[in-house]
C-alpha cells in the first residue's frame, strides 16, 4: 500500500464526487497508481469481510451449542470488558456468558480499528447484552470492571461525552427486552475471563509491533 495519507486523500476526493483522474492528481498519484491502490484496498476490504463473516458464523455456532447445553440461562453471569491499545487505538469490546463457577460458555466481541477505552467498554457491555438475548435470558445479570460504565448505567455518574451518551441510550434500549436486569462493578482480578478474552482478540486482530533493534553505532 502507498502512503496511507495519500490513499486517504484519494478516497476523500472520490467521495466528494470528483473524477478518478482529478482525485488521483490531488493525491499525487498517476492514474495507473490510483487504480492499483483502489484495487488493493478493495481486496483488503473483501478479505476482512470474509474473515468477519467467518468469525460471526463461528460465534453463532458456539452460542447455539451453549444454548442447548444450558438448562437455565437466567443463572448465568454476563461479564464484559473492553480495551484500547493507544487510547485511541485498536480496540475491542467483549461479552462472556459464565456459569456459576466462572467458566466461559459463550462469547461475543466487537472490534474497532480505532476507538477509546471507554468506547470499547461500552461495546463490551453491548456485546454481553446481545449474547444474553441470543441465549434467551429473561433476568439478566451483568458485571464489569469499568466503574465508569457501571455507574453511568446506574445513573450515578453523569455522562458528558456525546459518543458515550449514544452508547448508554443504545444499551438501555437493548435492556428493555429483558424482564429485569442488574449491573455490578467488580475489580479487574474478578473479571479475568473477560479481560483475557479482550487481550486475546486484540493480539489476534492488532498484534503489538516489535520494537526495531537500534542501529549499531558507527565511528
Amino acid at each position: 500500500m502507498a502512503d496511507p495519507a495519500r490513499a486517504a486523500i484519494l478516497l476523500r476526493e472520490l467521495a466528494r464526487g470528483r473524477p478518478l483522474a482529478e482525485a488521483a492528481e490531488t493525491a499525487d498519484f498517476d492514474l495507473d497508481q490510483a487504480e492499483a491502490e483502489l484495487n488493493e484496498m478493495a481486496e483488503r476490504l473483501d478479505h476482512r469481510a470474509k474473515k468477519l463473516r467467518t468469525e460471526n458464523e463461528r460465534a453463532e455456532k458456539l452460542t447455539e451449542r451453549a444454548a442447548k447445553a444450558i438448562s437455565d440461562p437466567d443463572q448465568l453471569i454476563f461479564a464484559f470488558d473492553g480495551g484500547s491499545r493507544g487510547n485511541p487505538g485498536p480496540a475491542v469490546g467483549v461479552g462472556l456468558a459464565l456459569d456459576d463457577e466462572g467458566a466461559r460458555l459463550a462469547e461475543r466481541s466487537r472490534y474497532f480499528p480505532e476507538a477509546t477505552n471507554n468506547f470499547a467498554e461500552y461495546q463490551g457491555l453491548l456485546a454481553a447484552i446481545e449474547l444474553a438475548a441470543a441465549l434467551k435470558v429473561k433476568r439478566l445479570r451483568l458485571r464489569g470492571d469499568s466503574e465508569l460504565v457501571v455507574r453511568q448505567m446506574k445513573g450515578e455518574y453523569k455522562i458528558k461525552h456525546p459518543d458515550l451518551i449514544k452508547l448508554s441510550i443504545e444499551a438501555h434500549r437493548a435492556l428493555r427486552r429483558f424482564q429485569s436486569w442488574t449491573i455490578a462493578f467488580v475489580p479487574r482480578d474478578k473479571n479475568s475471563e473477560a479481560d483475557r478474552a479482550a487481550n486475546r482478540i486484540l493480539n489476534e486482530r492488532a498484534p503489538k509491533k516489535k520494537k526495531a533493534n537500534p542501529a549499531p553505532l558507527t565511528s
